[in-house]
């Protein structure tokens, strides 16, 4: 975040922490473009999420690629509500993202920003200590699908996609939108754990040093890691379970992965398709041709070359949980793309 200068944290400030000045930015955008986008219909809503560090942005990039799809940019950066008005482009050379996972970024890159219209129009109201599962009124859910129209109609597109990873806390309702469909990525519970772990300590000493890096997370409602983690509460036990865990150990994290695919589980319908990591790194093609027959892309979808995730050794945690999140693992690939 060092790479902000003073005015653009600043102006990162002002818009993006007033939920009144970005509910009325957009409110400005359907006015004058409502006429534009009147008739505009949405062929395709495409959601990607999943635990962090389970490949979505991996996934999200390569559909992309197709040039099929709109999605908010990190040049829509931070005037996120106003896709069509915000000409003034905040520069952004290419560089690695915050992660250290060495994927580049640059304006062009489509990223997790469509969380912060939920942020505004539902007033931060299932963020307390943890993330919580909502239905999203009929009323804010069209307001949605404007703002989607206006995506699209920025982009000059037809189709819509999206990565983000808090999906999980409003499955239902964003199953209603005609021609959605959700993709969730997993990943062997353990060393999806380890990852995690990994950039909580890394993003809390980082935020630690650089408080803006903290608000811009909080801005954009990103609590997967770091000092304002904040874990997904998808059943009413799950914080006093959780805190026999501490959170700088891995049997936390593997907690938290339970939490997340269990829940998924029990909530998986027709229009939920699974993609194993392993499956996504090791076999590409495979996965991305499946991929052609669901989505149905004009151009099909470029195969990236395979990708050589990190890997742990000796990673050791409760021998109840790992044995529960082994059986969790089981039943998501029994059900996923490939099986």
């Amino acid at each position: 975040m060092s790479s902000y200068s003073a005015s653009e944290k600043a102006l990162h400030k002002f818009y993006l922490s007033n939920y009144f000045i970005s509910r009325s930015s957009l409110e400005v955008e359907q006015i004058l473009f409502g006429n534009k986008i009147k008739d505009l219909q949405v062929e395709a809503y495409v959601f990607i999420s999943g635990l962090a560090r389970s490949g979505t942005t991996a996934l999200m990039r390569t559909l992309f690629a197709t040039g099929e799809y709109a999605s908010l940019q990190y040049s829509n950066m931070p005037i996120l509500l106003s896709p069509n008005l915000w000409k003034k482009k905040l520069k952004l050379e290419s560089r690695e993202r915050a992660h250290g996972d060495g994927i580049k970024i640059d304006g062009n890159s489509p990223e997790e920003f469509d969380e912060y219209f939920w942020k505004a129009f539902l007033k931060d109201s299932y963020i307390s200590d943890a993330l919580e599962v909502h239905e999203v009124p009929g009323d804010i859910l069209k307001k949605y699908q404007e703002y989607v129209k206006l995506i699209c109609h920025s982009k000059g597109k037809k189709k819509y996609i999206s990565k983000n990873n808090n999906n999980i806390l409003r499955l239902d309702s964003l199953l209603e939108l005609p021609n959605s469909r959700v993709i969730v990525l997993f990943r062997d519970p353990l060393s999806h754990a380890a990852s995690l772990l990994k950039l909580h300590k890394s993003f809390s000493e980082s935020q630690g040093e650089d408080p803006f890096e903290l608000d811009y997370f909080n801005y954009l409602g990103h609590h997967e890691f770091g000092l304002g983690h904040k874990p997904f509460l998808l059943r009413e036990a799950f914080m006093e379970e959780a805190a026999a865990y501490p959170k700088d150990t891995l049997d936390y994290w593997v907690f938290s992965w339970i939490n997340y695919y269990e829940y998924l589980l029990s909530h998986l319908k027709e229009s939920i398709h699974l993609i194993a990591f392993e499956d996504l790194t090791t076999k590409p093609g495979e996965v991305y041709g499946r991929l052609e027959n669901l989505l149905e892309p004009e151009t099909g979808i470029p195969v990236p070359n395979r990708h050589t995730p990190s890997t742990y050794s000796g990673l050791s945690c409760s021998p109840e949980l790992k044995k529960r999140a082994t059986g969790i693992y089981d039943q998501l690939k029994s059900k996923d793309l490939l099986s």
